[in-house]
């Protein structure tokens, strides 16, 4: 008998399983994830107490074995950053794969929720005056628009930034704007100005209002308030003042980035345009007629397709992994997130009969996706070389790990457990949206078949 972990087809990582209570809406699951593994383990065999060889942590490191790892430390990459908080001892600056991991996670289980029906409810918030939906996935980034204060040191003030700009605007965004779940990241321009992105769970309208002022970019101006309190408005509104001393100055060499929607591809392309007269005439009468006060230091949009929203998140929030190396480094935390949706792990069942048909059914449909490989004392390796070198009975197998794509896996996946899959992520939705603010639907008529072919 053989008693098995399974690491899902969620994110790859072992978490634990909840008893389903509600199985009536399946979950429409987008193809984002692009290899996933499952990894088996012999009943009685802890792989916690085996000593890992070479060859194991050169597989971990190819993201074929998915370890556990240990809870963080008091404040470790906590929503809330810890008082007098430096940069910890062993912090180079950047992401490792481990953390990267981490945030992948909570983006899927943020992506997975934002699909149950129950997320396009809405519900009043009367300090915007208008109607949000319970999750909603928005993108959000926040710069800033003078040099970055620096420390006693000289060196740029990330902490400073971290505890004093990016903390009030967290409040604010729960407080004010309706956020629940968030996940933010902080980088570093080319120019070397710290930013933050955000991954937040609100609608929120923050387009210009010629009519009602007090409507008019809300977030811009939440942000720009607290900017306005360390020196950042001023500095920006002197730099202004004084280009523009003689009248509007036009620069000819002035460009922002845009992202768009590429059709062909699937995916947002991010590229440098120039800005043009007529832009930039609008942004002086802007700015001469708001005496500097509201510079644009926010963007905020929708992502517009599903099936590409982790892969364009994860391009922002874990692209700081040290491979450019002409960007410094961030000092101290480099993420965080809500503590709601950090208590929310990723799923885990046991691997019986039902999801091991599933495996060979995708092995034997689709020769070559599933891949095989096995943990053992000597290493990892695949199954043709451990068969080659016959092992069997030799050396013994400490794990197996299937490795394939998720969106092949969800074609094959059984009915019953797509519906215990959905309905731990629903429970996971209504511990974080509680049942005051939304109820369920009574109806919700997605079938296996339609789900299927989603991925035809």
């Amino acid at each position: 008998m053989v008693n098995v972990s399974v690491a899902t087809p969620l994110t790859g990582r072992p978490a634990r399983w909840r008893e389903p209570q509600d199985h009536s809406a399946p979950l429409r699951l987008p193809a984002t994830v692009k290899c996933n593994s499952m990894v088996v383990h012999p009943a009685g065999l802890s792989r916690r107490g085996v000593e890992r060889t070479d060859a194991q942590r050169a597989a971990a490191s190819r993201n074929l074995l998915h370890q556990p790892t240990p809870p963080p430390a008091a404040g470790e990459d906590a929503e809330q950053l810890p008082v007098g908080a430096t940069s910890r001892p062993g912090r180079n600056g950047y992401m490792s794969k481990a953390t990267r991991a981490k945030v992948k996670t909570l983006v899927d289980t943020i992506i997975f929720m934002e699909q149950l029906p129950e997320a396009k409810l809405q519900t009043m918030n009367d300090k915007l005056g208008y109607k949000q939906q319970a999750c909603y996935l928005t993108f959000v980034t926040l710069t800033l628009p003078s040099a970055q204060l620096r420390n006693a040191a000289g060196e740029y003030d990330d902490e400073h930034a971290k505890r004093y700009l990016l903390r009030p605007m967290i409040e604010r965004l729960k407080y004010k704007f309706g956020v629940q779940a968030f996940i933010w990241v902080s980088e570093p321009q080319e120019a070397g100005n710290i930013h933050f992105h955000l991954l937040i769970d609100k609608y929120i309208d923050n387009r210009k209002d010629s009519e009602n002022e007090a409507k008019s970019q809300q977030l811009t101006k939440a942000w720009n308030e607290i900017l306005a309190g360390h020196g950042y408005i001023a500095a920006y509104a002197a730099t202004q003042r004084s280009r523009h001393a003689q009248g509007f100055a036009y620069d000819s060499t002035q460009t922002k980035l845009v992202e768009a929607f590429d059709e062909a591809s699937g995916r947002y392309v991010t590229s440098a345009e120039h800005v043009s007269f007529t832009d930039q005439v609008e942004a002086y009468a802007y700015g001469e007629a708001t005496n500097w006060q509201n510079p644009n230091t926010v963007d905020i949009h929708r992502l517009k397709s599903q099936n590409n929203i982790k892969g364009y998140i994860c391009k922002y929030l874990t692209k700081n992994d040290g491979t450019d190396t002409s960007r410094r480094k961030i000092s101290g935390n480099l993420w965080g997130a809500a503590d709601v949706l950090r208590d929310v792990k990723a799923y885990k069942e046991e691997f019986g009969d039902e999801l091991r048909e599933a495996i060979a059914l995708l092995s034997a449909t689709r020769p070559g996706a599933v891949r095989v490989s096995l943990v053992t004392p000597v290493g990892t390796m695949s199954l043709q070389e451990y068969e080659d070198n016959e092992l069997a009975g030799q050396v013994p197998v400490l794990a197996t790990i299937y490795t394939y794509s998720q969106a092949l896996f969800w074609k094959f996946a059984p009915p019953g457990f797509r519906k215990r899959f959905t309905s731990y992520y629903r429970e996971a939705f209504r511990r974080i949206y509680t049942p005051s603010r939304v109820a369920a639907p009574s109806v919700y008529t997605k079938t296996v078949n339609e789900l299927s072919a989603c991925y035809a």
